[in-house]
């Protein structure tokens, strides 16, 4: 049975399909939350620790930081944590020490990446299924990648794409899928080029998105203080995009924010800005509103 967390600024809300769990890291400010495999997941901790709760729930601090943090993946036992307000990035093997990689530092063309509205930062890390490809979505500066375990980075999308999330698809290591402020961008080549689908978008800036086996969920919204988004879909082996309803409303409540959707075990969850909580009883089909009043939230995992 799949636990739900959502990060808050006072802890670390846990929801299984019957209700509600005991919150977790009461009191701490809970920021980007990233599964791993096995069933343990990784969370940004008051903005400068990274912690990993275990299958059993208990929650440990891994590291921690001089700046703040933003996002946090874990690729074959070493983890990669991205800036919040400087576009850095760390990587921390198992035994925590925190290392700065100045060759993302020095990514060609890295003197055109620029803060558009929030801070210049990385947004959001991704790695392919086999671990092969390290994806860091820049905001605003693309995706750069790496394929040498984070030494050097190679940019793989125009900065003016104003990128928001990357995830990988769980399985399949050639598929990649990123939120834009053009629509959703899909590589089938691992990050390395890139596809756009905007076609019957009215609305083509995405700024969440997650992969299940067979398709992939992204958000629309006007912009970062929208009032109403929605969810769409790309079922994988397909080109036409499609509204997520079956169960959603025309219209959630809110912007769906970075790191608002997450996919798991076959099954899609979705935090919306006015605070609800909305979960697929299978793929991306079937949901369901199970709660309500949340307030802002700065992360969302499915473990």
């Amino acid at each position: 049975m799949a636990v739900i967390l959502v990060g808050t600024h006072s802890g670390c809300r846990a929801f299984v399909t019957s209700g509600e769990l005991e919150t977790e890291l009461a009191g701490r400010r809970i920021g980007a939350l990233t599964p791993e495999a096995g069933g343990t997941c990784l969370a940004i901790v008051d903005e400068h620790e990274v912690w990993r709760r275990d299958t059993g729930g208990l929650w440990s601090r891994v590291a921690s930081t001089g700046l703040p943090l933003q996002s946090v993946a874990s690729v074959k036992g070493t983890l990669f944590a991205g800036g919040m307000d400087e576009a850095v990035l760390f990587r921390i093997p198992a035994d925590g020490a925190v290392e700065r990689l100045n060759g993302f530092d020095n990514t060609a063309g890295r003197e055109e990446w620029f803060a558009g509205g929030p801070p210049l930062g990385v947004r959001s890390i991704a790695a392919t299924a086999d671990g092969a490809a390290i994806l860091a979505a820049v905001h605003v500066g693309g995706i750069p990648r790496s394929v040498d375990g984070g030494e050097t980075w190679t940019p793989t999308m125009p900065v003016m794409f104003d990128v928001h999330e990357v995830r990988a698809h769980p399985l399949l290591a050639n598929v990649v899928a990123a939120a834009t402020a053009v629509g959703l961008c899909l590589s089938r080549d691992g990050g390395e080029t890139w596809k756009v689908f905007s076609e019957g978008l009215n609305i083509t800036n995405s700024l969440a998105v997650a992969v299940l086996e067979d398709a992939v969920l992204f958000s629309i919204q006007d912009g970062p203080f929208a009032k109403r988004s929605q969810v769409w879909r790309l079922s994988l082996g397909s080109d036409r995009l499609e509204q997520v309803r079956d169960g959603l409303p025309e219209w959630l409540d809110g912007k769906v924010d970075t790191g608002w959707i997450a996919a798991a075990d076959g099954q899609g969850a979705v935090v919306d800005g006015g605070g609800n909580l909305w979960l697929s009883d299978s793929g991306s089909r079937g949901w369901e509103r199970v709660s309500t009043g949340l307030g802002y939230v700065f992360g969302l995992a499915m473990v």
